[in-house]
Order: C-alpha cells, then structure tokens, then sequence
C-alpha cells in the first residue's frame, strides 16, 4: 500500500495502479474493508488523471459500495462526491447532480460543514455547466453565505482560544522577568568581587614578571647576534659555489644548443626536401582527380537532363490523372442539389487523392406500388494516397455505380458486401499478393418515410439530434485487402436511423483525425474531432465547412498534411 502511494507522489501511475490493486486484494482477505474502501478510491483518482474516466467511475463505485456497506453517512457522502466528479468530466450532469444532492443531504445531516460547502460549490457549477443558469446562481449564493458564517465561527473559536492563552502567558512571562531580574543583580554583584580580586593578584605578578623579563630578553638578544654573525659567512660561501656551477652549466647550456640548432637545420632541409616530394605527387594526383570529377560533372548533367525530361513526363501524367479523377468525382455542388444543407470537406495530401466521394440518387421499383426515392452519400480511404491511391478510387466508383445501376443493390450492408467482392475479384487477391483495400461509410436516405440506413467497413457515422451526439461504429471488416479466418462469412450490417426531428449527420476518413499538430506534435485524436463536430452542428453547413478547414490549418501549421482527408456532413429535416 504505502509502495503505491509512493509510486502516486512520484507520478509512476501505472505502478502505482498495480501495487494498490495487489494491496486491495491482500487487504480484502483480511476483511479491512475500511483499507480497501480507500485504496480504490485512491484508484479511481489515479484513473482520472490519466483520463481513463470509464475505469476510474469503476472504482469510485467499487469504493461507494463498501462505504454504504459500512454505513458511515460522512464516508457516503464524500464517495458521492467522487463519483459526481467523473460523471460532471462525463457531460452526465443529470447524475452528477442527483449525486451531490444525495451528498449535501448527509452532510447537513451529519453536521459536516467541509462536505456542505463542496457540495455547494459543485452543485453551481454543473448546472451551470447543463445551462440552468438560474439554479447555478441559487446554489453559488448559498455557498458564499455558507462560507461567510462558516469563516466567522472558525475564527470566534480562535479568538476566544487565543484570549484565555493570553491572560496566562502575561502572568507567567511577568513572574520569570521578575525572577530573572534578581538572578542578574545576583551574578552582577559576585562578578565584581571576583574581578577585584584578581586584578590585584595581576598586578602583584606583573612587577615580578617585569624584572624576569628584562633578563631573558638581554640573554636573547647576544644569542640572536651571534646567529646571525654565523649565517651571514655560510651565505657568503654558498653563493661563491653557486657561481662557480652557473659558469660551468651556462657553459654547457651553449655548447649543447649550438649542436641543438645544427641538428634541427639538418633536420629541415631533409623535411623540406621531402614535403616537397610529396607535395609534387599530391599535386599530380588532384590534377588527375580533377579531370575524373569533370568527367563525372558532365555524366551528371546528362543525368540530370534525363531525369527532369521524366520528371516533367510525370508531372504531366499526374496532371492528367487529376484532370482524370476530377472529372469523375462530381461537383460539390451537386450534393447539395440532393441534400440542400450539405458540405464536402476534400483535401488530397498529394494532387491526387485515395480518398474520394460519391453520391448518387436512384428510384427504387419504379412503376411499381412502393417505388420511393434513394440518395445515397459515401466517404471512402482507399489503401495508400497519390497515385496507388487514386487508381482504387476510380476502380470503387464504377464498381459502386454498377451495384446501383446494374444490380439494384440498395441497402447499404449489401452493398458493402458487394463492394468487397468486387474488388476482391477485380486486383484477384485470391491469386495473387495484392492486399489493397478501403474502409467506408456509407448512408442513404429515403425523403419518403424518414428512414436513413447506415453501413461502415471500419469507418464510423455521426449524427447529431435533439442536441445529443450519437455514433454508429462501422464493421470491423474492411473492404478488400487481408482476409482473417474469423471475418470470412462476416457480412456488413445495416442501422436503421428514423428522421423524426431535424438531425445532422457527419461520415468521413481519418485523415482529419490523424493530422499531426505543429505545437502539439501529436495527432488531433478522433475524441476532440467528435467534440469539435458537436460544438459546431448548429451552424449553417457551409459555415461548418470553413470553421473545420480553418481549425485544421491552425492545428496543422508548418506541419505536412499526413494523409488524405475527406469529411462529408448534411442535415435532414423529416417531411
């Protein structure tokens, strides 16, 4: 247990995680519930800081169930609390609040004035945060007198504390000044007794000392003369030796220099004689070496004029190709001909893209007693981008025009399973290595009863209604590409969505997602894709177009755009 928490204080949460949860089982073998109760607080707390918010509301209800199991109201109230904080990071409000209301109720019960002014205090904030700015305001005015009256009886306690403190201090620092004042006078008066004393005893000595003195230094003084006398002659007899073997070394110093300096002279002719060899033959080299690089200048330069010559050929060949896929992608305009509130966001990262759209509107059973209108919409993230990319689009487009045309296919599962088979009988993956694929989503809509259908090879749907934000998942299958043994008979399902208020709804690639940030460097992340989406589905669609490509240039900044994006939205009204 304490390993864990000092794993917490160090921010090691993961090892703090494993250590409490072993501490959590040793402890509920030996029935201290209490313990337990604790460390999985302690848990949760570690969970929500990691933003694991699912597994930490886990373990603040793991905690809350054994504090009710206990029964202390105050241990009930501060686990609600707790719980109340994940399910307010959750946007759940309504239960966040119910929570607090149950926490405030056991507080004041309890006469817990700490957990009454929390409980205030995040009351007002998430009805302020669920938009009741009137009970928000209710609840911020309780807290700020609660807090008041609640300050000012703290601080009459201490107060009072302090003024019975005081009058005993007073009479207790007055008795030891008077005490202290006669232990001084006390030490005064012993201390000039005793210095009289001595300063006679100095002065006896002193005149004894004087006459001592006087000897000893007359003594002195004939010694240090003497000394002197004797280390003057020593120096003057050292200093004679010491020229003598100046002469003598200063003689062999020049000698030795003389021979020194022919040696070295020498020496340099032999050294320049041969630098200069070499210098000759370093000359023929670079001279040879030179004419090699000319040689091999002029071979990088016809190289050169070559791969320009292809270059321009491919920059031409992927001119047309754009000329190509644009041409066979309709307008964006034509989308909204269909569905007048409606917006196309496509960003190739190349000039041309493996993302792509389609939409198509069809008559389903004409002439017949059900015939009803169909418009289909889809985004699709082919494998790769550029060119790989761009030639599996245009092979998707017409194998979807042909399941619609052709084979009156119109509910988007199958036509997914269509799609797969296709493509896998067009790049015959069953033969050969070709493991190329797409993930999709794909909807349609029928005006006549309201009904929108959904399918997705990986890829999600988003639809926002009645301001709540719902997401569909796609399949876990992908269109073409590897096969796994669990996924071989999996076919594509279909979701029913009914249009009976007025509903948006998004379907894209996860290139926008996947946009790496300049000041971040990390990706934007799918979660903050999903609340961007929902901050902005009550504005008009072409303006939700601008604010999601201006967002994601000011996310991406310098940064290279890392895949292709397309991010299809429309709203539907019900007829």
């Amino acid at each position: 247990y304490k390993a864990g928490l000092f794993c917490f204080e160090k921010n090691l949460n993961k090892k703090a995680i494993i250590y409490l949860k072993e501490a959590a089982t040793l402890y509920g073998k030996d029935k201290d519930f209490k313990k337990v109760m604790k460390i999985y607080s302690n848990i949760g707390l570690i969970y929500s800081n990691l933003d694991e918010y699912d597994k930490s509301l886990l373990y603040f209800k793991q905690s809350l169930k054994i504090r009710k199991s206990i029964g202390n109201e105050t241990d009930i109230a501060s686990g609600l609390l707790d719980l109340a904080y994940i399910l307010s990071v959750q946007q759940d409000y309504k239960n966040a609040i119910l929570n607090i209301l149950k926490a405030l109720d056991m507080a004041n019960k309890n006469q817990e004035p700490k957990l009454v002014l929390i409980s205030y205090n995040m009351l007002a904030e998430n009805y302020q945060k669920a938009g009741n700015m009137q009970k928000a305001a209710e609840y911020m005015d309780k807290f700020a007198t609660y807090r008041q009256h609640y300050e000012k009886s703290q601080s009459k306690e201490r107060v009072s504390e302090e003024r019975i403190k005081s009058v005993a201090e007073i009479s207790m620092k007055d008795a030891e000044n008077r005490a202290k004042q006669l232990e001084l006078e006390l030490i005064r008066k012993n201390k000039e007794i005793a210095e009289d004393t001595l300063n006679r005893k100095i002065k006896a000595r002193e005149d004894s000392l004087v006459i001592a003195e006087g000897k000893i230094a007359l003594e002195q003084s004939k010694y240090e003369q003497a000394e002197k006398d004797r280390l003057l002659a020593e120096s003057k007899s050292k200093a004679e030796k010491a020229q003598q073997r100046l002469i003598y070394a200063v003689g062999i110093a020049v000698i030795t220099i003389i021979l020194l300096v022919a040696f070295l002279l020498i020496l340099n002719i032999r050294r320049r004689k041969r630098h200069n060899r070499q210098l000759q033959e370093t000359n023929d080299e670079i001279e040879k070496q030179k004419r090699n690089i000319e040689l091999k200048n002029n071979e990088l330069t016809d190289a050169f004029n070559k791969i320009e010559e292809q270059n321009n050929d491919i920059n031409a060949s992927i001119n047309y190709a754009v000329n190509i896929q644009s041409s066979m992608l309709p307008s964006q305009d034509s989308l909204q001909k269909l569905i007048p509130e409606s917006f196309i966001l496509f960003k190739p990262r190349d000039k041309v893209s493996g993302d792509f759209y389609w939409f198509k509107d069809t008559i389903v059973n004409p002439g017949k007693a059900d015939q009803h209108k169909k418009i289909f919409v889809s985004a699709i993230d082919c494998t790769g981008h550029g060119i790989p990319g761009a030639f599996l689009s245009m092979l998707s487009y017409n194998l979807l025009d042909n399941i619609i045309e052709q084979k009156k296919v119109f509910k988007p599962g199958e036509i997914l399973d269509e799609l797969h088979d296709g493509v896998r009988k067009s790049l015959r993956q069953n033969e050969s290595r070709n493991r190329d694929g797409m993930d999709m989503a794909i909807c349609s809509y029928n005006p006549d009863n309201n009904i929108l259908e959904f399918s997705g090879a990986k890829n999600p749907m988003i639809y926002i209604k009645d301001n709540k934000l719902h997401r569909v998942k796609g399949s876990i299958k992908p269109i073409g590409g590897i096969l796994y043994d669990k996924n071989e008979t999996l076919s594509f399902s279909t979701t029913t969505v009914e249009i009976d208020s007025p509903t948006t709804v998004y379907i894209f690639s996860d290139g926008y997602a996947d946009q790496i940030g300049e000041q971040t460097g990390r990706k934007l992340m799918t979660r903050f894709f999903r609340n961007l989406l929902g901050d902005i589905h009550n504005k008009p669609l072409n303006e939700q177009r601008d604010i999601l490509d201006m967002f994601l240039k000011k996310w991406q900044g310098n940064i290279e755009q890392v895949d292709d994006i397309v991010v299809i939205g429309f709203k539907l009204f019900p007829q």
